[in-house]
């Protein structure tokens, strides 16, 4: 027992030095917690018994942790922001996957790889990482973004499919790496059955059971956590033979309409992050040194291609889709780094026998390798953009955003950046006034319904500055803006005062509180509304005329 306690005090102890040093280098934690992993493989290497006792203790927790990531998953699944991006998350999430995982494919071919370990190399060299990517856009702020929307609507459209693989890992032969076709169809069938049972009992039995383990915030999440353990071993059982993985996401699937799910999600969060740190530790304690003997060259190239040519995958998609060069290249970006799907995936491969052990380590290396300098391309996008994104012009298309000369030849009218609820709230007043509104939003389905509605509109993003001259700013009365984003916002007044407009115009902006509104006077606005201080003013204004309380005086 105490050399248990000393095996996992060393690793959390290395763990936690890993993701400080990570941390201080600005890059995702799970970096360093892999770095962890590969140090403790070297320590303990040579001691063999020392050696398999840990590898066992932190592949059994890691798999906890992975079971709890798609537990999350399938709880916090926004089909809605899906829905959003529709036709642009379908076309891009999967044009890239199969265009990428052909071309890896035929590169891990020419460096020497078997066809087998190629094609999980190809598959490895597609998804790009969820986690990495909204913790990144969330902390520059972009999430909301044109560009962040597209990126979430494509990562989702992965996540969806690494799953469906996930399932299918399951019907292959458990050596050879051969396919049985007849496993496979029988793992279907199968799947079609669990995921019905499942949400016919999340609709009865399981919402019940939740609003009575409600009752006390300690049962709800032992229950919950229960819930996902046990219908994981289920399904993993000899009788279904799905991973546990999988077992995980349909039980969050299952609690994904619970009146509780939030108060569940922020509960199981920590307790996922804590066994998720046993994963890539463990990932790095299967970093075999001796198995890049002969493959470190391809594997820098393999990396290079994921950090390169994996983003003009994407730019040649998204200029089919007509967007500007601006979203194409910002959105591109993102997509620069292995996955941790893609890291699973193949750990499911090699644990089938499905194809060599080295092939994860080449991969965990590509993605020590490449989520770094992906890290340095989203939080630097902008800057990189300035430099580079001459490139995504070669893919826009030449119609690509065409504003109509109706539009351009427009004069004393108003720009209204977003059809929000302020902005719906504020366009017929406006018109009632006599002005001509041209509204400006990246919802694609607020565009469309606008303009059958006849109500002038342009897709774009009020950051693209781009498109400032087609819509007419320096002709406009006003320029007003609904979106509470205050570096978009900023953006916009520097690019009206570097064109040097001095005819000018009114300038009504929206900001999230008191030092936002600061930063927007400062830059040139006329006005900025603040909501909920808007709100608190009318609610005070109508108690002190006694029409909501009667005053005691």
């Amino acid at each position: 027992m105490p050399e248990v306690f000393f095996g996992l005090a060393v690793i959390l102890g290395l763990a936690a030095l890993g993701g400080v040093a990570a941390r201080l280098t600005k890059q995702p934690v799970m970096l360093g917690y892999v770095l962890a992993g590969l140090v403790i493989s070297v320590v303990w290497r040579s001691q063999a018994a020392h050696s398999q006792t840990l590898q066992t203790m932190i592949s059994v927790m890691g798999q906890l942790g992975v079971t709890l990531l798609l537990f999350l998953v399938g709880l916090e699944l926004p089909i809605a922001e899906l829905k959003k991006m529709g036709r642009v998350a379908l076309i891009s999430g999967l044009g890239q996957i199969i265009i990428t995982s052909v071309l890896g494919y035929g590169l891990a071919r020419v460096l020497g790889y078997d066809p087998i370990t190629a094609i999980y190399l190809g598959i490895g060299m597609t998804f790009a990482s969820t986690i990495v990517v909204v913790k990144l856009l969330s902390e520059i702020g972009d999430l909301q973004s044109l560009y962040g929307k597209i990126t979430m609507g494509y990562l989702l459209v992965q996540d969806f499919v690494a799953i469906g693989l996930m399932v299918i890992m399951s019907g292959m032969a458990k050596g050879g790496g051969v396919v049985d076709w007849m496993g496979l169809l029988t793992v279907v069938i199968k799947g079609v059955v669990v995921v019905t049972a499942i949400l016919v009992l999340s609709e009865t039995v399981v919402k019940r059971v939740v609003d009575f383990l409600a009752q006390s915030t300690e049962l709800l999440f032992i229950g919950s956590v229960g819930w996902c353990l046990v219908l994981a071993a289920v399904v993993a059982s000899p009788g279904f033979g799905f991973p546990l993985e999988i077992g995980g996401f349909l039980a969050g699937l299952a609690l994904a309409s619970a009146v509780e799910q939030a108060e569940i999600i922020s509960r199981v969060r920590p307790l996922r992050d804590f066994f998720l740190t046993w994963f890539f530790v463990a990932l790095g304690a299967k970093i075999n040194l001796g198995d890049l003997a002969g493959f470190g060259w391809s594997t820098m190239v393999m990396s290079v291609f994921v950090l390169l040519v994996s983003p003009v995958i994407l730019m040649a998609i998204f200029g089919y889709l007509g967007f500007r060069k601006r979203v194409i290249f910002l959105a591109s970006l993102t997509v620069a780094q292995v996955s941790e799907f893609s890291l699973i995936l193949m750990a499911g491969a090699v644990s089938s026998g499905l194809t060599d052990p080295k092939a994860l380590s080449v991969l965990t290396v590509m993605a020590v390798v490449t989520m770094p300098v992906s890290s340095y391309f989203i939080l630097h996008a902008n800057r990189l953009y300035r430099t580079f994104g001459v490139l995504a012009k070669l893919f826009e298309r030449k119609k690509a955003g065409v504003i109509s000369e109706r539009i351009e030849k427009l004069a004393g009218h108003v720009v209204l950046f977003g059809h929000n609820r302020v902005g719906k709230v504020v366009r017929p007043v406006l018109e009632k006034m006599g002005f001509e509104v041209l509204v400006v939003d990246f919802n694609p389905t607020i565009i469309e319904r606008l303009e059958n509605e006849g109500t002038k509109a342009v897709y774009g993003d009020m950051a693209d500055f781009e498109i400032y001259e087609k819509l007419g700013l320096e002709k406009a009365a006003a320029i007003i803006s609904t979106v509470p984003d205050v570096r978009d916002e900023l953006l916009l007044l520097r690019g009206l005062k570097a064109e040097g407009r001095k005819n000018r115009q009114a300038r009504i902006l929206t900001a999230r509180d008191d030092t936002d509104a600061t930063l927007l006077y400062a830059a040139g606005a006329d006005y900025v509304l603040i909501p909920h201080r808007i709100g608190g003013e009318f609610l005070a204004a109508l108690l002190e005329s006694g029409k909501l309380v009667p005053s005691k005086a």
